[in-house]
């Protein structure tokens, strides 16, 4: 099982354009590893699945669980993959958003693997409030780049981070449209 920390949080714009959320964790041999998230990812979420658009903990949980979560797209073992013994097997596929009949079977099938995720494969621990460590960071001095270290509490970090997210609505009507007509189903 895969155990990570979270131990920072903060949002970045990418040189591309698109907003990002950086998941900071720590693994158990104390070593970092970030995890990157599209914020529009959280949008994509609710509409594909038909999750709250405004439940950002359940939305970021999935996310990051999405990154550990079996490959959907392989052909499912029925004798030990779960979802598949589950009935989560349409035509010798797992069902996914793509080849189910409705968003509720989707978001069935799906939340199932998240299921399975974060009890056999990965599990986050949210940050303690109040708790702060001592990062290791990158400072610009004057016209160089300086390490350094800094006093960061994650839960604090991490609630801001959250208390920013707004789901556009228009655009998620325009990514509902558009998953309609490849879909040829409404979603």
């Amino acid at each position: 099982m895969i155990v990570r920390e979270i131990v920072d949080a903060y949002a970045l714009v990418h040189p591309d354009g698109v907003e990002r959320w950086t998941i900071v964790t720590r693994t158990p041999d104390g070593s970092l590893w970030p995890y990157l998230i599209p914020t529009i990812t959280f949008e994509n979420l609710a509409v594909e699945y038909g999750l709250d658009p405004e439940n950002i903990d359940e939305l970021l949980r999935i996310a990051l669980l999405q990154f550990h979560a079996p490959d959907p797209w392989q052909r499912p073992d029925v004798e030990t993959d779960p979802a598949a013994r589950k009935g989560y097997v349409r035509h010798g596929l797992p069902v996914r958003l793509d080849n189910s009949d409705s968003t509720a079977q989707a978001r069935e099938a799906h939340l199932e693997r998240i299921a399975y995720t974060e009890q056999h494969i990965a599990r986050f621990v949210m940050p303690k409030p109040g708790v702060k460590r001592t990062m290791p960071t990158l400072q610009q001095v004057g016209g160089r780049v300086e390490s350094a270290t800094v006093e960061i509490d994650a839960a604090e970090r991490l609630a801001a981070l959250k208390a920013t997210y707004r789901p556009n609505y228009m655009r998620m009507v325009e990514t509902r449209k558009r998953l309609q007509a490849e879909l040829g189903r409404d979603v």
